[in-house]
């Protein structure tokens, strides 16, 4: 018995000796109770290698992700590929990244907002050395305050994005039994929540947390008055009550009227008086509402033409009542002390114009006469005599331009003789006198300088008519002249034949446009092409149609111009030539030429 238990002392002894002798080094101190010779038929088969399905049958949680092919261990391989062993008691057999390791892919658990600070330590979540054994579940490192009463999903209320003791002020009150709204969204979650519980709440009533400072005059519905967007908002439907709140008065706050605390106390509103002061005072003594509506108290519809006889129209609607009302108060004044006096006030023109009257009184007092208030200027005057005179051009000449008071038109010289007139005056004037402004003379030359100095006479409208641009003389015609245009005579401008002179004309010395005399002759303003070898009868053979001559008919020599000569150009026979002619020597076609034969042909 002795001998076979030492025998067995003395075999185990080899068998751990042999074992560290063929053992490659230590194993990790994870795997140090497989330590030994005697154990390392345990994860190695024969011929050394290592099966995935023994380190597995260890390692039973690895084994059930890989059979569920997740996380990192997804992808069955031979576990030594990744887990080296014999490498020293300190080695890591976990060969990770932690910086690179993507914790929300491989996991399912994204480590985002505060769950990033802790990131970087592992250590700080997985509290066991296997990390397959954490759960993603907030209670699994979190106390849970509420102990149940709210549910385990705490992210309903939570959110990584901001640390825990924050989260009241961010919670989503919209999924809860009762709306945060207005004012309620200002007041803390203590204020309600006042022992921790979030659950079981009441809030059928205001009176749950609200105090009605009314007692029990009116009913315990406070949401009939008063709404949440401030505590002390009113929204009294005042159209059940004897007097509906419109326009500026559905703005005035309850106290305003209701200045004692019974808010059941009758109030006066049976005339505006009971709560407006009448600043108008004795000026106007009817109710406000005659005037004034509940819409805005400043800007009073008034009806000045049926209440006064005096419409406000054109540049009198805009003006402020005080312009013409001089008996207002300063704007400063206080309501209570204000005055607007309406009455007293008068209706002519000069009660408000009369200091800016720039006719001095000399038309009068009626303004309106010539004057509108569409923009209180005379432009829309039509005058009542000549109306045709003052359209055209004369249509928008200023009136100070015709009406110029205490000022005599100038006389002005006309006709041949160069004899003085005073046309311009009328007869019952005597020469020197000042012309009323308000009888100009309707005379041409009353305003107009002779651009003619007198070569003709004071008719202007005889050539000259009132809608012509720039007075242009769109009445004279030629037909009436000793020169009647016809042809290319009727395109030719005027100044091609009058021709602008400085010099003495009929009403004296001066730079006018020479209407006549005027020498009607060819040559006056074509020059001779012929060079004098014919007349100057030029319409002997030129018309004004096109100032070519376009046929002649030799006189004398019909015999000659028959048979063979008579299909020949003129200038076949008339050639042009620089020689000397009648009017001296030049270039022209030479129109006298020999019958000889030998003029033309040679021999």
């Amino acid at each position: 018995m002795v001998a076979s238990i030492t025998i067995g002392i003395v075999s185990a002894a080899r068998a751990g000796q042999l074992g560290k002798l063929l053992s490659p080094g230590p194993l990790a101190r994870a795997h140090g109770a497989l330590e030994g010779g005697a154990n390392c038929q345990r994860c190695h088969e024969a011929g050394r290698r290592v099966a995935a399905a023994r380190c597995l049958s260890c390692h039973k949680p690895i084994a059930d992700r890989i059979a569920r092919r997740t996380g990192v261990h997804r992808t069955a391989k031979e576990c030594v590929s990744c887990h080296v062993e014999h490498a020293g008691v300190d080695a890591e057999l976990r060969h990770m990244d932690t910086r690179t390791f993507d914790h929300a892919g491989e996991t399912g658990f994204a480590l985002d907002g505060q769950h990033a600070k802790p990131a970087a330590n592992c250590a700080a979540c997985h509290k066991t050395r296997s990390f397959v054994e954490a759960r993603p579940v907030c209670s699994s490192c979190h106390t849970d305050v509420h102990k149940g009463a709210l549910g385990t999903d705490c992210t309903r209320c939570h959110s990584t994005k901001i640390p825990f003791k924050e989260s009241r002020s961010q919670f989503d009150h919209t999924g809860a039994r009762f709306q945060l709204t207005g004012a309620h969204r200002e007041v803390k979650c203590e204020k309600c929540h006042k022992t921790s519980a979030f659950r079981g709440m009441e809030f059928g009533t205001c009176s749950a947390c609200h105090e009605s400072p009314h007692g029990k005059k009116f009913p315990a519905t406070c949401t009939s008055c008063h709404t949440t967007e401030k505590w002390g908002t009113r929204s009294v439907d005042h159209s059940k009550t004897n007097f509906p709140l419109v326009g500026a008065h559905a703005e005035v706050t309850c106290a305003k009227c209701h200045q004692s605390a019974a808010m059941t106390k009758p109030v006066r509103f049976n005339q505006c008086s009971a709560c407006h002061v009448n600043v108008h005072r004795d000026s106007l003594k009817e109710d406000c509402r005659v005037c004034h509506t509940e819409t805005g108290f400043q800007g009073a519809a008034f009806d000045h033409a049926s209440r006064t006889a005096f419409a406000l129209d054109g540049k009198h609607e805009g003006v402020a009542c005080r312009k013409c009302h001089t008996g207002i108060s300063a704007p400063e004044v206080p309501l209570g002390r204000k005055v607007v006096d309406y009455g007293g006030a008068r209706r002519e023109c000069v009660a408000c114009h009369g200091d800016k009257d720039p006719h001095k009184g000399e038309f009068g007092r009626v303004c309106e006469s010539c004057h509108k208030t569409t923009t209180f200027g005379a432009k829309d005057f039509k005058h009542p005599r000549a109306p045709d005179f003052f359209g055209g051009q004369h249509e928008h000449v200023a009136c100070e331009k015709c009406h110029v008071p205490g000022k005599m038109p100038q006389p002005f010289r006309t006709g041949a003789s160069g004899a003085v007139i005073a046309a311009i005056a009328s007869p019952s004037t005597a020469p020197g006198a000042a012309v009323p402004a308000k009888a100009p003379l309707m005379e041409c030359a009353s305003c107009h300088a002779d651009v003619h100095l007198g070569q003709v006479g004071l008719a202007c409208e005889r050539c000259h008519a009132i809608d012509g641009v720039k007075f242009a003389a769109g009445r004279f015609s030629h037909e009436r002249s000793q020169f009647p245009l016809t042809g290319k005579h009727q395109s030719t401008e005027c100044a091609k034949c009058h021709l602008t002179e400085t010099r003495a004309f009929p009403s004296g010395t001066g730079t006018a446009m020479r209407l006549h005399p005027v020498d009607n002759r060819c040559q006056a303003c074509h020059k001779d092409p012929h060079l004098g070898q014919v007349d100057a009868e030029c319409q002997t053979c030129h018309d004004t149609a096109t100032f070519a001559m376009s046929t002649y008919t030799h006189r004398g020599m019909e015999d000659f111009f028959v048979g063979f000569h008579g299909r020949y150009a003129c200038k076949e026979c008339h050639k042009s030539e620089t020689g000397q002619f009648p009017a001296g020597r030049g270039t022209a076609v030479r129109l006298m030429v020999g019958r000889a034969c030998s003029a033309c042909h040679r021999q």
